[in-house]
């Protein structure tokens, strides 16, 4: 189950279809990591940024992947981001991404509160 946190200028927010990036960036994610489930993936615009438009993309893995693994799916988040990008009209963006893995303190809880509570 990744996680993928996109980090966008505002600007971008505006003129992006999220629904379509984010449905092809989740199938391209669990296709070149090899991972099972469906990826987690938030965003946040970013206020302050000392220069023009960025968007930057964190995905993060359990862990087992190669560099060369992680390094083919950079490349193509990028590809994807950047025609994405094109579609919207905005073809002057600083792109940027990271594939970590994730901690060994990970955990995930699916179904349950804070509590521990089954979710109604």
């Amino acid at each position: 189950m990744p996680h993928v946190h996109i980090t966008l200028s505002p600007r971008i927010t505006d003129v992006l279809d999220h629904s379509d990036l984010v449905t092809a960036l989740n199938a391209l994610v669990v296709d070149r990591s090899g991972s099972s489930g469906v990826s987690k993936t938030s965003m946040s615009p970013v206020e302050t940024y000392g220069g023009g438009m960025v968007l930057h993309v964190e995905v993060a893995l359990l862990h087992g992947r190669s560099p060369a693994v992680k390094a083919h799916l950079s490349e193509g988040v990028l590809e994807l981001i950047a025609t994405h990008l094109s579609k919207a009209g905005l073809e002057a963006v600083d792109l940027s991404v990271v594939v970590r893995d994730l901690p060994d303190s990970y955990r995930l809880s699916r179904g349950r509160s804070r509590a521990g509570t089954a979710r109604t």
